[in-house]
């Protein structure tokens, strides 16, 4: 937190572009020092009976900071509209006395502590099951990647104006929130592969619902009364906001998953494995968006995301089957030698 509070001071004093990309590059390795860190203290200090919930936290918290950010960028960019680089030294600010109070409040929590790590030693330490689950957690920040290209998207449909959409943004991202939180304690009752499917089922519904959705959306004209919105793109909206809503049970999901399953001392590094797909998926997702919109608009962007998310989300299924016929079969055997019911 102190680095991005330095680094992010740095981008607000400097219009070099080389220089604020370099910061920019340096303060993301820094955010991934957060994430997995806060992921990780999360593992530690849940059992796996409430960790769906606490994953679900995590994610309200990240999506509600999504929320809050967007409305700040707007509401800088007006009142710094002279000179934007004092927003960023604003928010280094709030960055550097959160990192003081965090400082202060934050106790590391007791876990078991590996002192001699290398590559291989890591790759060794994560199980089958976590191997199976990380195909459709790729998915899944490839359409991070996707979500990213939607301005483009909206400007190429003639709109320029986002400011209205603020606030409607930060109330979707509050919901999916919630939604997570409820999940991902579903999660701890029913068990972490069953909301997993639930979730996939609804975010591929939503994605091949999104293409309408998305040209009856774009032709609403600004400053349109809620009432009169919804009469014009129709009940589409609340059937992709209850799929989209279910969406929101995958990631808490399979972060507990995760952290269930990854083997104690090294529960960080399978956090940070988790932080490093995020990373390469967002960039593949926003490329492959880009080529999408290319060869065929709105309509081959959103299918083409969800031929991606269902392929890698049967795969994630089908290794997950194979892990449990394995598993099943290891028990027989052994429970055959001992003489013992497993």
């Amino acid at each position: 937190m102190a680095f991005i509070s330095i680094l992010t001071f740095v981008i607000g004093l400097s219009n070099n572009l080389v220089l604020v990309g370099g910061a920019h590059a340096i303060e993301g390795l820094a955010a991934a020092m957060v994430t997995i860190a806060s992921l990780t203290i999360i593992t530690d200090l849940t059992v796996q009976q409430n960790r769906g919930a606490g994953m679900g936290g995590f994610d309200l918290a990240n999506l509600s900071g999504y929320g809050v950010g967007i409305m700040l960028g707007i509401f800088f960019s007006n009142i710094f509209s002279s000179d934007l680089g004092l927003s960023f030294l604003v928010i280094s600010g709030i960055m550097g006395g959160a990192a003081i109070i965090v400082y202060f409040i934050l106790r590391e929590p007791p876990h078991i502590t590996q002192r001699v790590r290398s590559l291989k030693q890591i790759y060794n330490s994560l199980t089958g099951d976590v191997v199976a689950i990380l195909p459709i957690w790729f998915s899944l920040t490839i359409l991070v990647g996707y979500y990213i290209f939607l301005p483009r998207l909206v400007k190429n449909a003639g709109v320029t104006d986002l400011s209205q959409s603020g606030g409607l943004l930060l109330l979707a991202l509050l919901v999916l929130g919630s939604g997570a939180v409820l999940f991902g304690r579903l999660s701890d009752k029913i068990g972490r592969t069953k909301m997993v499917m639930i979730g996939a089922l609804g975010e591929l519904g939503f994605l091949i619902l999104l293409p309408d959705l998305f040209n009856r959306l774009v032709v609403v004209p600004p400053k349109t009364p809620l009432l009169e919105a919804y009469n014009m793109v129709g009940p589409i909206l609340l059937v992709g906001g209850f799929l989209f809503f279910l969406g929101s049970a995958i990631i808490p999901s399979i972060l507990a998953y995760i952290g269930d399953k990854a083997s104690h001392e090294f529960r960080g590094s399978a956090m940070g494995l988790y932080s490093l797909m995020l990373s390469g998926g967002i960039a593949t997702g926003t490329v492959l968006a880009g080529i999408a919109d290319d060869l065929g608009g709105v309509e081959a962007v959103f299918y083409s995301a969800a031929i991606i998310f269902s392929g890698l989300a049967l795969t994630s299924g089908w290794l997950l089957y194979l892990n449990s016929k394995a598993l099943a079969k290891a028990s027989s055997t052994l429970q055959e030698n001992t003489g013992k019911p497993i």
